[in-house]
């Protein structure tokens, strides 16, 4: 079935894209979410008004994440764990450690937007990439400390 897309899609194709997809994914997916619009000869001639409209929504939306990006680069995470003495902790600063911080500052991002090789396992001071896009992105310093 051919579609157009109305919004961007991993992996799928970008808005405005006219694009063929097996007819099941387009009835129960892109169709009932408004991610699609079936491509007949009235609706290709939206193409136009449907990419500035994403373009607009990106737009917006990107903004949005610089301003989110400027307020976590002013920002020091401080968690306090319990460790041994050599700094090593008895449990681990996770991915949802640093968005509940995070929400707390009044930032929401989704955990898949920290990007940790691995969990924090001992105690010091760490930056933490929280990526918004590829192109949009802030450092985030994380210090650990011991609780007695």
């Amino acid at each position: 079935m051919k579609v157009i897309l109305t919004e961007n899609i991993d992996k799928v194709g970008k808005a405005g894209q006219v694009i063929n997809v097996k007819d099941g994914y387009a009835r129960n997916y892109l169709l009932p979410k408004k991610y699609a619009i079936i491509a007949s000869a009235n609706n290709l001639k939206k193409i136009s008004s449907i990419e500035a409209e994403q373009l607009a929504k990106t737009d917006k939306k990107n903004e949005e994440y610089r301003q989110m990006a400027k307020r976590i680069a002013e920002l020091e995470a401080v968690f306090t764990r319990r460790a041994d003495e050599e700094g090593k902790l008895f449990g681990s600063v996770a991915e949802v450690d640093i968005v509940n911080f995070l929400a707390d500052n009044e930032i929401n991002c989704h955990k898949n937007n920290v990007d940790m090789e691995s969990h924090i396992k001992n105690t010091g001071e760490y930056e933490i990439k929280i990526a918004f896009t590829s192109e949009i992105s802030a450092l985030l310093k994380i210090k650990v400390e011991t609780s007695e």
